[in-house]
């Protein structure tokens, strides 16, 4: 039984102990929910401001919520999918042929501008 003594050895104990863990976990989940309110009521507030933006536009130039509605479609449909979304895919690099991340503004092989517009995340 000796030769097998290493085998079933119970695993060395955590530098932290499972309290200080459960304490650093905890606070990592109320960091986290403070984050996601911020960012709920910051999208809560820009809702606001594009309706009220809307609703002026609206008024002033007699846009009716059928251009509006014909406008964003347009928009939606520029990336090739109907998702509610505008974000372009991987694209190739005008200037060194690599393919470029659609989260990359420039290329970062070659420094070549791929995408200047305000509107993307």
């Amino acid at each position: 039984m000796a030769a097998f003594h290493g085998i079933f050895r119970m695993a060395d104990p955590p530098s932290v102990n499972s309290s200080e863990q459960a304490a650093r976990a905890a606070n990592r989940a109320e960091r986290t929910e403070r984050s996601v309110k911020r960012v709920e009521e910051n999208l809560s507030k820009t809702l606001l401001i594009c309706e009220a933006l809307w609703e002026l536009l609206s008024e002033r130039t007699g846009l009716m919520l059928d251009d509006l509605h014909n406008k964003l479609y347009e928009i939606d449909m520029r990336d090739g999918s109907l998702d509610g979304k505008n974000q372009r895919k991987a694209i190739e690099c005008s200037n060194c042929k690599r393919m470029v991340g659609p989260h990359h503004s420039v290329c970062f092989y070659c420094g070549q501008v791929i995408d200047d517009s305000v509107f993307r995340l």
